[in-house]
């Protein structure tokens, strides 16, 4: 019988972290099905609007962002919030309201 290369440990424990990282994140949140829906003027505008990083917005505008987790997000900076902004996923300073960067497209409110 032939002995294993030595590197074939490193090569095994390879492939099978790249199967970790690239498998579909299948977990899902408890109380998923109670979540609300986007309103529909959330998707319009998610369709038809686009932040820009820069952009200074209002509250009335913004829906803070609580669980950051259920977004697949750590916490903000300090001094920033996640929000969702037209439809968008996005960072902006706590006290200027100014966007930070724009994420991604959001059809769900999750907290």
């Amino acid at each position: 019988m032939t002995p294993l290369h030595p590197f074939a440990a490193v090569a095994a424990g390879a492939m099978m972290g790249l199967a970790a990282l690239t498998a579909p994140f299948s977990v899902t949140q408890p109380g998923a099905a109670d979540w609300p829906p986007c309103p529909e003027a959330c998707v319009t505008a998610a369709a038809t609007a686009s932040p820009e990083v820069g952009d200074v917005v209002t509250m009335a505008r913004l829906h803070i962002i609580t669980h950051p987790g259920r977004y697949g997000l750590s916490d903000p900076p300090k001094g920033e919030h996640f929000a969702v902004l037209d439809g968008r996923l996005v960072r902006i300073h706590a006290e200027t309201l100014k966007v930070r960067s724009v994420l991604r497209p959001i059809t769900v409110i999750l907290d």
